[in-house]
This record gives structure tokens, sequence and C-alpha cells, in this order.
């Protein structure tokens, strides 16, 4: 990269001062030395393998092959530089690929997308929603947010937030079942509620050193946040993460009955290695952080 910016350097360099044949006036032009103007034709010249310049005593001319490079490079440069603003006024709006979770998506991201369109109205966006992580290049995918995201050395990575697991179920559920009266006891009634892929009640009991049998009376779902959405409507209790279901336990729509257990995993904000940088990926990013900083 240094390598190539230098290389634009010298060509617009060579380019100002073929239109002025001063390097006196290029340095000026260029807010450099002369000398500077000097060292980069030089060395220009010296990767091209031809001189550019007649260097007179008072007066600067092009040879032949300079004249002839410079009318093809004037046009070229023009077009490179209107191509780059092209390129950064499209990089803020347009399409924006976003991939994420069911439950990132339903439970966090979607709600807080209001305040991106108000701010950043020119991007169209498309949300996928898979439990599995999708190939970037694959599904033309900008940005992804996953929960307990694989690593991958071509993937850059940002930690959005913790997370910790707490079972939620309605208040009605849990008086009728008296869940908050018989405590760990009352897990041998409760009718649990998760998803096929998920071994989140498994790890739960573990880490509390109870036994339970989850099969014996249960609901199955292709994914997780369908069991939080039926504990909502008093099917059960299911496992929620604290950051999606923190709302509806402060407002009293749900309660936790037992205790809730941490867990190593993060929610990353991932997107290919190097995209980071551009434009609308990076606009992004710092929305989402924005609003994290927000709850935090």
């Amino acid at each position: 990269m240094a390598n190539l910016q230098s290389l634009l350097g010298n060509l617009h360099t060579f380019n100002v001062a073929a239109r002025t044949l001063s390097f006196t006036e290029a340095a000026k032009l260029l807010h450099l030395t002369q000398g500077a103007v000097s060292h980069r034709i030089k060395v220009l010249e010296q990767e091209l393998g031809f001189n550019l310049f007649v260097r007179g005593t008072r007066k600067l001319t092009l040879t032949d092959e300079g004249r002839r490079f410079q009318g093809t490079l004037a046009s070229s440069l023009n077009n490179i530089f209107s191509e780059i603003d092209d390129i950064r006024h499209t990089e803020l709006s347009g399409d924006l690929t976003i991939s994420t979770s069911p439950g990132i998506a339903y439970e966090w991201l979607i709600p807080k997308l209001p305040d991106f369109k108000a701010k950043y109205p020119k991007f169209n966006l498309k949300v996928m929603t898979q439990e599995l992580e999708l190939e970037f290049e694959t599904n033309n995918i900008d940005v992804a947010l996953y929960y307990g995201a694989s690593e991958r050395p071509d993937v850059y990575r940002i930690k959005m937030f913790d997370e910790r697991y707490v079972p939620v179920c309605t208040p009605q559920y849990a008086k009728e079942n008296r869940l908050f009266e018989d405590g760990m006891a009352s897990l041998s009634r409760v009718n649990f509620l998760y998803a096929a892929t998920s071994t989140v009640w498994s790890r739960w009991a573990k880490h509390h050193k109870v036994n339970i049998d989850i099969a014996k009376q249960c609901c199955v779902f292709t994914h997780q946040d369908m069991a939080v959405f039926s504990a909502r409507k008093g099917l059960g209790v299911a496992m929620g993460r604290y950051r999606f279901v923190k709302d509806a336990l402060e407002s009293g729509e749900l309660v936790s009955p037992y205790p809730g257990m941490e867990t190593h995993k993060t929610h990353d904000l991932l997107c290919p290695l190097g995209s980071e940088k551009r434009p609308k990926v990076r606009t992004f990013i710092n929305w989402v952080m924005g609003q994290i900083d927000q709850t935090n």
C-alpha cells in the first residue's frame, strides 16, 4: 500500500509539473519544496525507465516520451480521482446487508433500526436472519452480529457486550405453579421451552448442581427466540439472554423464578478483515457502538 501511495503521489507531482513546466510552481501548488518535487520526478523516471523532462538552465520542457505520457496520465488521473469521489459518496448510501441471528434481530437490532434510518436515510438495509453464521462473500454480507461467533483470522471482530442467561416466564405462570414459593423443587413440574440445538438448560442445571429432565415436559422450537416468545405467552419457562429480556423483566411482563448463569461468550460485530475501514461499514459500526454506550 505504501508503494502504491508513493507511486500515485509521484504521478500527481509529475502531472502538476508538466502543466506548469516549473518545479518551483509545482512545489507551491503541492505545498512541497522544490527539492521534493525534483526528487519525486527522478524516482518516477527511474521507475518508468525514460526521462520525462529536458532540464535547461532556465527552462523546463517535456521530452517526447514525457509529453505522450502526460497526455495519457492527465485523463487517467481525472478519472481516478472522480471515481474515488464517487465511491466515497456511494459508500454512504445504497445497500447495507446485515446478517444476524433471529434473537438479536428481533430483540435488539430491529427495535433500534429506526434511529439508524433517521440518521442515515440513504442506506437501504437488508437484514438476513440465520442461527448459524453465513459466509460473507457467498452471501454478499457487509456486517454480521452474532453471539459466540467462531474465531477466524480473516474476520474483523469487535465485542458488543457480555451476556448471561436467566430463566423467564410470566408472573401468572410462576404464580400458578408456585415457582417462587417452592424454588428449585418446582423444576419438576415446569414446562421447559428451548431450541432443538440448544444445550443451555443442561449447562444451567450442571452449573447450579440440580437434576432436571427437560424432555419430560417441554416444547421444542427451531429458534431460541421462539422459546422466549412462548414464555411471554405463558407456555412455560425459557432460558433468556439477559440483554434481550431486560426490558420485559423491568416492566414486569416477565419474571425470573430461578438464578441466572454467567457465560464466557460475547455478542460480537463481525465483518471481512479490512472492510471495517469502508465508510459504510465504519458508519454502521460506530452507530452500533453508540447504541451500546447509551444502554450501558
